[in-house]
């Protein structure tokens, strides 16, 4: 294949991949265009001249799918170009690696002679089968490297691109959001093999293995349908309920200088829905403004927020509505060094700050920032590029216990508690007294990394109450994109998701990735939901995490030494081609010895 037609093949698969991703045309993503858009990626890989070209392929198909679907990045504030650019060019570099390795199989079959045809490689890693499988399994081990660590961007996935097929990532609590990749990755390289097939090359055996491979991914489907469909139509009935009142301000924080405007539109927004809810005859629990709406950090902004905004103080405006308020704000964790956290604030409904919680997974290099634990480049940084020096990530997970209401409708035996801090004359029973709902507060996209989400699972949260800023993005894509991506937490861990966002997408999510409630983009707007919450189920996910991409790379390991050692056999083994220019080398020296 020509250099011009290998790159057309790999960046129109980019081209299909980012139509499937959820983006200005189709709002939820297209799903459809997932199931042929990694096809002529396949083709250009498998027609690659060498290992250049195969890197080749992968860097183009990896970084204009970045390109396309993440085009938003490029308005992230002081870091907006570099943050598009370096993390394409990040991606395409893993892309690129990702394709050499993919090009092992058609590298190998040029290396192998014919004294080594019966060999358990030619035998096995040369069918069409082995092929399809390992194409998926190693662009399922791509999406895994490229989101995980500290440098991990897990959208531009094909995960990102299923939310409207509903049954089938139902899947994701069994195997995570790379289950879905190796299914779909096989189902397209299975396309791909049939739509590309040299039939000259083509025998009996392979048609047979290539036939059970295709019986084998439907199977998978099949299999993975009914798991969706037995888990979509589940009953579930929620234990608890916690009236929630969520604060879309649709400010741009980044902009405001102060924030006594978006206090004000939230207290307002707030008040609203509260009376609203009172003409109802229903009582709020709860209220949650998004990521960034306090400027001042704490706890120094105590004594600030006690008289500002001059109209209504904020703490003033707690006291008055008398109900715990989670809001994104800064925190002061070590003022020498100048450790702030980008937190959530939890204040009680006596409007006293009760614990935060800081953000764990920042946006490398841009929220995180190499060496800014220097004052020199924390100087240098404000001085000269005038740009903030960064965040500290947080280094705890924090909970909160929220009252709640009990379900009424829920099938349990009555209970007594008992307050062992009370005397026994002082004791008394009380059958239903609120609950308590025990939530944890991750922000923006912390909600997209299992290495967050699982530990404030496994640690006993029963309710996922994600904060987030996306307003900077200016686009709706972005928006859905993020909310998409969170989805799969609330599936994995079999767990409710309220998200509140300072322009959107507001929603409250299902244990099966639903929405229940949710908000208008880009618009100022409060959303109140009686939030269910659900007893816990533990998940084969939340058991074992990723444990897919493990288990593709302890297969990958003994692949690739099977490789070597066969391409080292093979040194010491002569080709035809060897063994008949030394017979004629031989000749030219016996005649030489008879003259």
């Amino acid at each position: 294949m020509s250099v011009i037609l290998q790159v057309f093949y790999s960046a129109f698969s980019s081209v299909l991949l980012s139509l499937a991703i959820p983006n200005e045309i189709y709002s939820f993503g297209c799903p459809v265009f997932t199931l042929f858009a990694l096809t002529p990626f396949y083709y250009a890989i498998t027609k690659a001249k060498d290992f250049r070209f195969a890197f080749l392929a992968g860097f183009i198909q990896t970084f204009f799918t970045h390109i396309f679907s993440s085009f938003w990045l490029a308005y992230f504030k002081d870091f907006a170009l570099f943050t598009l650019g370096a993390s394409a060019i990040g991606t395409g570099v893993i892309g690129g690696v990702i394709g050499t390795v993919l090009y092992l199989p058609y590298n190998s079959k040029n290396k192998q002679n014919q004294l080594f045809n019966f060999s358990l490689h030619q035998k096995l890693f040369q069918t069409r089968s082995f092929k399809i499988i390992y194409f998926a399994s190693i662009y399922t081990l791509y999406e895994w490297v490229k989101s995980t660590g500290y440098l991990g961007y897990p959208w531009g996935t094909i995960s990102s691109t299923l939310y409207k097929w509903s049954l089938i990532t139902q899947l994701a609590s069994i195997t995570g959001t790379y289950g879905l990749t190796f299914l779909f990755s096989l189902l397209n390289a299975l396309i791909a093999e049939k739509l590309f097939e040299d039939k000259r090359y083509l025998s009996v055996q392979n048609n047979f293995y290539y036939m059970l491979t295709a019986k084998f991914t439907l199977c998978l489907f099949a299999v993975s349908l009914i798991y969706g469909l037995y888990q979509h139509d589940k009953k579930r009935i929620p234990q608890k309920y916690l009236t929630t009142i969520m604060v879309q301000q649709n400010s741009d924080p980044w902009k405001e200088k102060r924030d006594h405007d978006s206090i004000i539109r939230s207290q307002n927004l707030t008040l609203n829905k509260i009376e609203e809810l009172r003409k109802e005859g229903k009582k709020a629990d709860f209220v949650v403004w998004s990521e960034g709406c306090l400027k001042t950090a704490f706890p120094n902004g105590k004594g600030l927020y006690s008289v500002y905004p001059p109209s209504k103080p904020l703490t003033d405006f707690i006291s008055e509505i008398k109900l715990p308020l989670l809001v994104g704000g800064k925190y002061i964790r070590n003022a020498e060094k100048a450790e702030i956290c980008n937190a959530a604030l939890m204040f009680d409904e006596y409007s006293n700050l009760r614990g935060y919680y800081g953000k764990n997974h920042l946006v490398p290099f841009a929220e995180a920032l190499p060496g800014r634990e220097s004052e020199a480049v924390r100087n240098f940084l404000k001085s000269k590029l005038k740009i903030s020096a960064g965040w500290t990530p947080g280094d705890l997970y924090v909970f909160f216990d929220i009252k709640g209401k009990w379900n009424k409708d829920r099938i349990l035996p009555p209970a007594k508690y008992i307050d062992l801090s009370k005397s026994y004359s002082e004791q008394t029973y009380e059958e239903n007294k609120a609950p308590l709902i025990r939530i944890s507060t991750p922000i923006c996209f912390d909600d997209a990394f299992p290495d967050i989400m699982s530990p404030l699972f496994n640690y006993g949260s029963e309710l996922f109450v994600n904060i987030t800023d996306d307003s900077w993005s200016l686009k709706k894509s972005s928006e859905i994109q993020h909310f998409v991506i969170a989805s799969f937490a609330s599936i994995e861990y079999r767990t409710t998701m309220l998200r509140s966002s300072n322009s959107g997408y507001t929603t409250v999510i299902s244990p099966t990735g639903q929405i229940l409630a949710d908000s208008p983009l880009f618009e100022e707007y409060a959303l109140a939901f009686d939030v269910p919450v659900y007893e816990r189920e533990i998940t084969f996910f939340a058991r074992f995490g990723n444990w897919l991409p493990h288990l593709i790379l302890f297969f990958l390991a003994i692949y690739c030494l099977i490789e070597y050692f066969s391409f080292e056999e093979n040194d010491y083994i002569p080709s035809a081609r060897k063994i008949k220019k030394g017979r004629k080398k031989s000749r030219r020296k016996n005649s030489k010895n008879k003259k």
